[in-house]
């Protein structure tokens, strides 16, 4: 399906969510019936327009959460008007930074925020990054195999700007979305959710500007939930598991064939998870980063509900993934056959704060396209073997939740959206 439109990609993502183990179940043994299954719904993916507005069984369990975050993404995934909902600018504005109006009516154009060496076709205002838009820590930068800076951009439900800035609550139903892309072939773009984007500014569309979504957080709050769900996805594709060895390790997006098939004790000259830390101009190009997954499904040994929270996951992902790959190639959808959900992160008493006891789900969460260097905490870690694993930095280790009275001071854009401060 050909979804072309303008979109506003910049070299660096800010969203706290952060990255599990070899111990994960595998969802060919759990059946349906087993506590460890998660059932997913042939209804998601036939009608997602109506996703839900609070938690299915109002979250009594993990399964309930993946499955409100699976039904949330299939609904911004679906292209009712021929665009897909997440990228319709009249649902979900871009966040243009502190110094434009992200509210004002068409302020999407083909403009880009991209960091990068300036060329003939480009003026100055082309290179003022929004402020929030960067990578977890330190504005890190990444580059895929084929060395192509990953870029990215952030958006939010156009409700957001009826809520005054001065505000220190968000209600149910606000939403943000952030997201990251690579550039692909014409021979890839069956394989990812794509969109060619002018991204040398030059006010016409390229024939090799095609680019692939790799990451997707979705962040979104409920009346039962004012901390938000954090819910991030990403392409099968991208990573392997740090701690297994990989099935393969040809084809994997940021990790090399050599790198890949060291692990789990990657061999000398692969640092997994080692950004580059680019000041001022960012190139498009650069030497690939290696990359793997540290925590899958967001699990670490020990975390509450370890077991089980890998399983749901695991076994939502495989029924949802067989459903997209069973539908026609005319399908919009058949594409998230490619994806899965990583994992998602909430509270168990939203009277309270999100101190780790009384976090739930994917302690560990994080995108390894958008949390690379902290899915080992702040210390932009690099991977270098199972026997000296540190507990990542989640998305409440930025984006803190201290009740429902002040609930939004989780969101590092929503006092700027109208084009103030500094955006965190």
């Amino acid at each position: 399906m050909n979804l072309t439109q303008p979109l506003i990609l910049a070299t660096s993502i800010a969203l706290g969510l952060s990255g599990c183990n070899n111990a994960t179940p595998v969802a060919d043994e759990i059946q349906s019936g087993d506590p460890l299954f998660c059932k997913a719904s042939q209804q998601w993916v036939t009608n997602p327009s109506n996703p839900p507005a609070e938690i299915p069984g109002d979250g009594e369990n993990l399964c309930q959460f993946y499955q409100f975050s699976w039904q949330w993404f299939i609904n911004l995934m679906a292209a009712p008007q021929s665009t897909r909902n997440f990228l319709d600018s009249g649902q979900y504005p871009v966040f243009l930074g502190t110094e434009q109006n992200s509210c004002a009516t068409n302020t999407v154009a083909s403009k880009l925020f991209i960091r990068t060496q300036k060329d003939s076709h480009t003026s100055s205002s082309d290179f003022t990054l929004p402020s929030g838009t960067n990578q977890a820590l330190n504005d890190a930068v990444i580059y895929d195999q084929q060395g192509n800076v990953v870029l990215y951009e952030a958006r939010f439900n156009k409700d957001m700007c009826n809520v005054a800035s001065t505000s220190t609550t968000l209600p149910a139903g606000t939403t943000e979305i952030k997201s990251s892309w690579r550039k692909i072939s014409e021979q890839e773009k069956s394989d990812y959710v794509w969109i060619q984007s002018d991204t040398n500014a030059n006010g016409k569309l390229e024939s090799d500007e095609i680019y692939g979504m790799v990451g997707f957080h979705l962040v979104k709050s409920t009346a039962l939930h004012p901390e938000f769900i954090w819910a991030t996805f990403e392409h099968r594709s991208n990573a392997p598991d740090c701690q297994t060895k990989p099935q393969t390790s040809q084809g994997w997006s940021f990790a090399s064939s050599q790198c890949a098939s060291s692990l789990p004790n990657p061999k000398a000259g692969c640092d997994f998870n080692k950004t580059a830390d680019i000041s001022g101009s960012t190139p498009l190009t650069g030497m690939p980063t290696e990359i793997c997954q540290v925590y899958a499904q967001g699990t670490r040994e020990g975390d509450n509900q370890a077991t089980k929270n890998r399983a749901n996951i695991t076994t939502i992902n495989k029924q949802l993934q067989s459903s997209f790959a069973a539908l026609p190639n005319s399908s919009e959808l058949q594409v998230l056959s490619q994806y899965k959900l990583v994992g998602a992160l909430w509270v168990s008493d939203t009277s309270q704060s999100s101190s780790l006891e009384n976090q739930r789900g994917s302690i560990q969460l994080a995108n390894t396209t958008m949390e690379t260097n902290a899915q080992q905490g702040f210390g932009e870690l690099s991977y270098s073997g199972k026997s000296s694993l540190q507990p990542a930095a989640n998305c409440f280790a930025c984006h803190g939740y201290s009740g429902p009275q002040n609930n939004a001071q989780v969101s590092h854009i929503f006092t700027h959206i109208h084009g103030s401060g500094e955006g965190k």
